[in-house]
């Protein structure tokens, strides 16, 4: 009985583990399933949250391209925009999913006002300008408390185009390749295609820089390399060799694999010879449109000395130089003058044949010494930046261009003289100093031409239809930063001359000398006077013989700009932040 008993007892103690046991494993199987169901809650809450924050953050992202967007043509109306300005375009975009609010959505200036500022590196290494950062921030919450919170600092800064040497825009190749020995001081940059070589020698020294390629040809001419290696100094100041380009290897009998060119050119000139390769991008005049993808920018470009047009936006006419302009001369017609009316001889109308468009152009004679010593141009002040003076001609039947006489001394504060004509300087050109230098200047037309200081006083105007040699220059100076065109590529030659002829001559220049100290600009090609260019030969084709230049920068654009002076844009995206 006891036996019986005793194996009950430890069945039943067997059975009661059991169930113990069974029990202990369901309690750890269901917390474990509920530590799944919570894992998995958890998991589900985390991608929602995430699935939800990325919706955010993308909609904050595009709410802040959107922002630069409207900032950049903002920017190109109105580069000093207050705050209520910039107010009016921050205005967030609509989010197509209504789950998502804009907390936020702000465009504020970083400083004050714009400063002055110089690229310490990188390709504008050298360039000044006025730098004013703008902070974009779009703050989104979206469904479940999630929330992005990105801002975008962007850099717009104004450059001063009158600060280079050589200026050409997109869509104006800057070609190279003077016949006589040349030395040139200035910075060269170009937004599209160098093309460069030497006649003899040519000598730079100073950066060349494009933001299209560096090429050792010319356009026009089939040979590779075209002529002789001109000479670009490095960043110790030392002439070196430019015997390789873009595309060639030193020797021009290999190409390039991929980075090489970028390699070679900074290791050779340390920085002062650079294209696309290296990062280099357009400097963008400031016309609106140009802030798109014109297919025809060199024309876009044209518009800035153009007269209003009535379909013109107020963007365009505000940016156009004749709304800058404080005395504005219109078909023979003064307006703004501070002597009232025009003094007798400042403002004549003669003809005169010109050899390379083949046509006799009437011409108003603009005497700026008259209109000087008759008080008749206004700020002269001290505070201010000197005048800028408009002259036109709009009976384009009669082929009219505006020709600057007696132009040797200047208004001490400054002279700007712009025409959709074709402009002509006569003789000597603000070579009288004012104090330690002479005043800064500027000349902007379809075309400039310099008339040596033979033309008046051999009565030229009646030997224009003759042989050039019957033109004999004497040597001429001018000062003053010249915006102008070169012809489209010619019929004879397929050439427009180069940069080394973007001033044009017309008389027989040889053993003469034209000296020139300034800035070349060439945005546009010419629309008006679009005669081919013909060189230094026989017979009635020519029209001129070059002159030995002694060209070079005028360093006085680094500290006084010449008055209404374009300014090229610079946008760059700077700091991105989340928080």
């Amino acid at each position: 009985m006891n036996a019986r008993h005793t194996v009950r007892t430890i069945a039943t103690a067997e059975r009661g583990a059991a169930l113990v046991m069974t029990l202990l494993v369901l309690i750890i199987l269901t917390a474990f399933g509920l530590t799944l169901v919570a894992v998995g809650m958890t998991e589900m809450a985390i991608s929602s949250n995430w699935r939800d924050y990325s919706k955010d953050f993308y909609a904050a992202e595009a709410a802040l391209e959107s922002g630069v967007v409207a900032l950049r043509n903002l920017l190109a109306t109105t580069p000093t925009p207050t705050q209520p300005q910039l107010n009016t375009i921050a205005t967030a975009p609509t989010l197509s999913d209504t789950r998502m609010t804009f907390g936020a959505y702000t465009i504020t200036p970083a400083s004050p006002a714009p400063s002055r500022q110089t690229f310490a590196t990188g390709p504008y290494n050298g360039l000044f300008g006025w730098g004013q950062g703008y902070a974009i921030q779009a703050q989104v919450n979206g469904q479940g408390g999630t929330r992005a919170n990105l801002t975008q600092m962007l850099q717009y800064t104004r450059v001063p185009l009158f600060q280079f040497g050589i200026f050409y825009g997109k869509g104006v190749d800057l070609e190279i390749r003077p016949g006589p020995a040349m030395t040139f001081n200035g910075k060269i940059f170009a937004n599209s295609n160098i093309y460069i070589a030497a006649g003899t020698t040519l000598q730079i020294t100073d950066s060349v820089k494009t933001a299209g390629n560096i090429y050792r040809s010319i356009k026009s001419e089939p040979a590779y390399p075209n002529y002789n290696n001109p000479q670009i100094e490095d960043a110790t100041n030392t002439l070196r060799t430019l015997d390789f380009d873009h595309t060639y290897k030193p020797g021009f009998g290999a190409t390039w694999s991929p980075g090489e060119w970028a390699t070679q050119a900074m290791q050779t000139f340390g920085g002062t010879v650079q294209d696309s390769a290296m990062g280099v991008g357009q400097i963008i005049p400031p016309l609106p449109d140009l802030f798109g993808n014109p297919s025809n920018p060199d024309v876009v470009a044209h518009q800035l000395i153009e007269m209003p047009q009535p379909g013109d936006s107020p963007a365009l006419t505000s940016a156009k130089m004749y709304s800058q302009a404080d005395v504005r001369i219109i078909d023979g017609v003064a307006t703004g003058l501070t002597c009232g009316s025009p003094p007798p001889g400042a403002i004549t109308t003669k003809t005169f044949y010109d050899a390379r468009e083949t046509k006799t152009m009437s011409t108003y004679d603009i005497d700026v010494n008259l209109l000087r010593i008759n008080n008749c141009l206004p700020k002269q002040n001290a505070t201010d930046s000197g005048t800028v003076v408009y002259v036109a001609g709009t009976n384009t039947a009669t082929n009219p261009v505006v020709r600057l006489v007696n132009g040797s001394r200047l208004p001490d504060r400054g002279l700007t003289v712009v025409s959709q004509n074709p402009v002509y300087i006569t003789g000597d050109y603000n070579t009288v100093p004012v104090g330690a230098n002479h005043p800064p200047a500027a000349v902007l037309g379809d075309a400039v031409t310099v008339l040596s200081n033979a033309w008046q006083q051999n009565n030229y105007d009646t030997k224009g239809n003759q042989a050039f040699q019957n033109r004999v220059a004497l040597a001429t100076t001018v000062n003053a930063a010249i915006a102008t065109g070169p012809s489209s590529e010619s019929s004879m030659g397929r050439d427009n001359g180069k940069a080394n002829n973007l001033v044009r001559f017309l008389e027989d220049w040889t053993n003469k000398t034209f000296s020139y100290s300034g800035s070349m600009l060439s945005l546009w090609h010419s629309q008006q006077a679009t005669g081919d260019w013909r060189c230094c030969g026989a017979g009635g084709l020519y029209y001129y013989a070059p002159p030995n230049r002694v060209w070079g920068y005028d360093t006085l654009f680094d500290t006084t700009q010449p008055p209404g002076t374009p300014m090229g844009i610079i946008m760059t995206k700077g700091s991105w932040s989340q928080s």
